[in-house]
């Protein structure tokens, strides 16, 4: 390809490249709408509502029981889950992000926590659960 050629080429593909991202309006609507989806698994997680927790992800763990036994293996064995708090966001791509939460156990008196990052993508016209971040 001649030198004309591929300025041509580079222009087309960067123009289609800064098509797809985000308007900082949608970017901002699209972060509100992680947040109350990761507020909602959290939540339907701590009351044991595990089907519920299932319907907010993207399917790839198979079923609700598969889903519970991925969370629980880094859990405090014998505690009761308390709470789960978002304590961070971070976006990967446009269609992918990162969310650490805090997650809250009591047994007894004791109270601990325990912190994992999860990913979550864009899916049709919502966020998806789609398992733990490797470090």
């Amino acid at each position: 390809m001649k030198k004309a050629g591929w300025n041509v080429f580079l222009l087309l593909v960067l123009t289609l490249l800064g098509g797809c991202s985000l308007s900082p309006e949608d970017k901002v609507a699209r972060e509100q709408a992680l947040q109350q989806a990761v507020l909602s698994f959290a939540s339907d997680v701590v009351q044991g509502g595990w089907p519920q927790a299932y319907a907010l992800t993207d399917g790839s763990l198979g079923s609700a029981d598969q889903l519970k036994n991925q969370l629980m293996k880094s859990w405090v064995q014998d505690a009761t889950l308390t709470n789960g708090d978002i304590t961070s966001l971070a976006w990967v791509t446009d269609s992918t992000a990162k969310v650490k939460l805090t997650w809250s156990f009591q047994a007894g008196s004791v109270q601990s926590f325990s912190n994992e990052t999860f990913v979550w993508v864009w899916k049709g016209n919502g966020w998806k659960y789609k398992g733990r971040a490797l470090r």
